[in-house]
C-alpha cells in the first residue's frame, strides 16, 4: 500500500510540470515535421515516409503510448533556387488507465529558396485538426472505495467532465540549412506550435488555453577526409509555458565506401550515440540506414524524480523512415543545395 501510494504522489507532482504541455519524442529530429513545418519537403529524393512509435513507464502504470506518422514530397523540382514541399502529419497518444488520448491531422506545406550556393532558406506553414479525450467510465474516485474496497456502482460524487473535444491548430517555422564544403553540413530551425492558443475545454467553464511553444534546434554532420567516420551532433530548446527543456547529443556514424554525404543510396550506415534531456533522461540511441530506409532504436534512462519509482527506467522509441530515391543520393539533388535530412 505504501508503494502504490508513493507511485502515484510521484506521477502527481511529476504531471504538475508538464501540464498543458505537449508530447515530446526523444528522436527529435526523426519527426521533421512535426520538429518544423519549414522541413516539409527537404530531403533529397521523390517521396518521405515515416513512422514513430514510443511507450514509457510500463513497469509502473498503463503505459504512455505514442505513434506519429508523416508523409512529405515535392514540387518545381525543375527549379533551380525554389521548391516546394506539401505533407501530411498523423499524431495519437494515450496516457494512463482512463485512456487520455489527442489524435491529431496536420497539413504541411515548406518552400525552400537558394539563396546562395551555400545558403539555403526555408520557410513552412502547418493546420491541423486536434481531439482530446478521456474514458470517463474507467475513472475511479475515492468515494466509490468504502473499507478499502473499490465499487464501480457507488456513486462518484464528482461532476462529469466533457469526454471530449477539439479544435484547430495552427504552426509556422523558419530555417536556414548551411554547407560550405563537402566536410559540413549544418541546418537550424526556429518553430512556433499553437499560434491559436487553444482553449482547454474538457471543463466547460475552463478558460485555460495551450501554450505556445516555441522550438529552436540545430544538426550539423561533420565528415573527415578520407575516413568512413563521421559526427552528428544535434540540439533542440523547447519552451512552452513555464516548462521548458534541452535535448541534445551526438551520433558517431561509419559509412561503408567512404563519408556518408558522398556515399550512394546503397551504402550501409552504422551510428551510435547519446543524448541528455535536461532534468529528465539520458538516451541511448541506434541508427542503420540500409538503400532507402532508415530504422532507430532509443532508450531513455530516467534521471528525474520519478526514477525513484521506475529504477530509472524510462521508455524506448523505434522509427523507420522510408525515401524514395530516383538514383543516387548525389544525384537526385540539385547540385549546390544543402540538405541535411536526407
Amino acid at each position: 500500500m505504501k508503494n502504490t501510494i508513493l507511485i502515484i504522489i510521484v506521477i502527481f507532482l511529476y504531471s504538475i510540470d508538464v501540464k498543458s504541455q505537449d508530447i515530446y519524442f526523444s528522436q527529435f529530429d526523426k519527426n521533421p515535421l512535426l520538429l518544423n513545418p519549414a522541413y516539409t519537403g527537404f530531403f533529397i529524393g521523390n517521396h518521405r515516409l515515416g513512422v514513430s512509435y514510443r511507450s514509457q513507464w510500463k513497469n509502473i502504470t498503463t503505459p504512455y503510448t505514442t505513434t506519429s506518422a508523416f508523409y512529405d514530397t515535392q514540387f518545381l523540382k525543375n527549379q533551380k533556387k525554389d521548391r516546394m514541399g506539401i505533407g501530411l502529419v498523423f499524431l495519437s497518444d494515450k496516457s494512463g488507465d482512463v485512456n487520455l488520448g489527442q489524435t491529431q491531422v496536420s497539413l504541411s506545406f515548406g518552400y525552400e529558396k537558394l539563396l546562395s550556393k551555400e545558403n539555403l532558406f526555408l520557410f513552412g506553414f502547418q493546420g491541423g485538426y486536434v481531439q482530446r479525450s478521456f474514458d470517463y467510465s474507467k475513472a475511479q474516485w475515492d468515494n466509490q472505495y468504502i473499507d478499502n474496497i473499490y465499487n464501480p456502482q457507488n456513486p462518484s460524487g464528482e461532476t462529469k467532465y466533457d469526454q471530449n473535444y477539439s479544435y484547430i491548430d495552427y504552426a509556422a517555422g523558419m530555417g536556414w540549412s548551411f554547407r560550405p564544403n563537402d566536410f559540413l553540413r549544418s541546418t537550424t530551425g526556429v518553430s512556433l506550435f499553437h499560434l491559436s492558443s487553444p482553449k482547454s475545454k474538457f471543463i466547460g467553464s475552463s478558460k485555460e488555453g495551450l501554450y505556445r511553444k516555441l522550438v529552436v534546434n540545430n544538426r550539423t554532420e561533420i565528415m573527415l577526409d578520407k575516413s568512413p567516420i563521421s559526427f552528428e551532433p544535434a540540439v533542440a530548446y523547447i519552451r512552452q509555458g513555464i516548462d521548458q527543456q534541452i535535448i541534445g547529443g551526438t551520433m558517431i556514424k561509419y559509412t561503408e565506401g567512404g563519408g556518408s554525404y558522398r556515399s550512394s543510396s546503397s551504402s550501409a550506415i552504422f551510428s551510435l550515440g547519446c543524448y541528455y534531456r535536461s532534468t529528465n533522461a539520458l538516451i541511448l540511441a541506434a541508427r542503420l540506414n540500409y538503400g532507402m530506409f532508415e530504422l532507430n532504436f532509443s532508450y531513455d534512462l530516467n534521471t528525474s524524480g520519478l526514477g525513484t519509482v521506475t529504477k530509472g527506467h524510462g521508455g524506448y522509441e523505434l522509427s523507420l523512415t522510408f525515401i524514395q530515391h530516383s538514383g543516387s543520393k548525389k544525384k537526385s539533388g540539385r547540385k549546390g543545395v544543402p540538405c541535411l535530412f536526407d
